[in-house]
């Protein structure tokens, strides 16, 4: 008898759908494939393969298969199976989580370049001075004025100018969100600027932290103010020297721009950050460069949990007791453990 295709779609039901394979031969588990669902078309996760549950004629077949090689790699595939079975939650609701907006809408999975904020044909012909009572704005605009091939998103975050303003040039045909290929010369040193001097409790935190060997979880204690983060950026220190990525998670209202500067001004090295602000295309961008290893810091709010990582080597969540670390809505998961 045919094999069959078990997939996980996005639907409240604490169960796998069984499909027919294309022509094409059995679609390899964590890949997206296009399926029909009753008079919907949704996108699904291959879990596996095996004898079909019900009569072959009641099956669909898979309509398209999207990714050639797996999307969900045999890691984050078993996360959100452990996910499901541990909060008793759908396994297509947990991919749902897992994944940027437009990976669940089928779009495609690679990235070509970095993003750029640059002028459309009418920005470059618009006026400042028609924005005087929009001083961001302006400000923003000057600014693409003067890098007529476009802006990338660090500079712009380095130098204050808010994504709401970009957005609202974006809204009047002014200036618009492009993939480009960006030239990154390499860094002579990883260090961009000379750590401060921990004093001795610090010291002993980042000592300890330096020795672990595997997984070994650590708690770190300490009032707002009293060098939490220079621990940190300390401990990952020899992490990033020897190739690894490091994932910090803060609380929405925590990953500020400042949070950002801070790694990036400490480190030479790409830094992404993930959360609810940024756009969908953004987001996919901050994914993509993530899994595929050119991400080597990436910071992030709760559901950047389920990041996918080539050189995973330090999870931090600071401020763990805060309450965003457990959502209430949908899935309702403990980003902590």
């Amino acid at each position: 008898m045919q094999p069959v295709v078990h997939v996980a779609v996005p639907v409240p039901l604490r169960r796998l759908f069984d499909y027919l394979p294309p022509r094409s031969g059995l679609p390899a588990p964590g890949c997206r494939v296009e399926v029909e669902f009753g008079t919907r078309k949704l996108i699904g996760v291959v879990t596996g393969s095996g004898p079909a549950q019900d009569p072959a004629q009641k099956l669909k077949p898979i309509r398209r298969v999207l990714d050639d090689m797996p999307l969900v790699d045999g890691e984050l595939l078993h996360l959100c199976q452990r996910v499901a079975d541990y909060y008793h939650h759908p396994l297509g609701d947990v991919f749902a989580t897992a994944l940027p907006a437009l990976l669940r809408q089928g779009e495609d999975a690679r990235v070509s370049g970095e993003l750029f904020w640059c002028l459309t044909e009418r920005g470059q012909y618009a006026d400042e001075t028609a924005l005087a009572r929009a001083p961001r704005q302006q400000q923003a605009l000057a600014l693409l004025k003067t890098h007529r091939g476009g802006v990338p998103m660090p500079m712009l975050a380095a130098l204050d100018i808010p994504r709401a303003a970009l957005q609202a040039l974006e809204k009047k045909g002014w200036a618009e969100l492009r993939e480009q290929v960006a030239e990154r010369p390499a860094a002579a040193q990883l260090l961009g600027e000379v750590p401060l001097s921990p004093a001795s409790e610090q010291a002993a935190a980042i000592r300890a932290l330096r020795e672990a060997h595997g997984f070994t979880p650590f708690l770190l204690d300490g009032i707002t103010g009293s060098g939490k983060t220079e621990v940190y950026l300390q401990a990952m220190e020899p992490l990033l020297a020897a190739g690894k990525q490091v994932l910090v998670l803060v609380p929405e209202i925590g990953l500020t721009p400042q949070t950002v500067r801070r790694f990036e001004k400490r480190f030479n090295v790409p830094v992404e950050s993930l959360h609810s602000g940024m756009t969908d295309r953004e987001r996919l961008h901050g994914w993509v460069r993530a899994r595929d290893g050119e991400a080597k810091i990436i910071l992030g709010t709760p559901s950047a949990i389920f990041t996918p990582l080539r050189e995973p080597g330090m999870i931090i969540v600071d401020e763990a007791h805060d309450g965003s670390f457990k959502p209430h809505d949908g899935l309702r998961y403990t980003a902590r453990d």
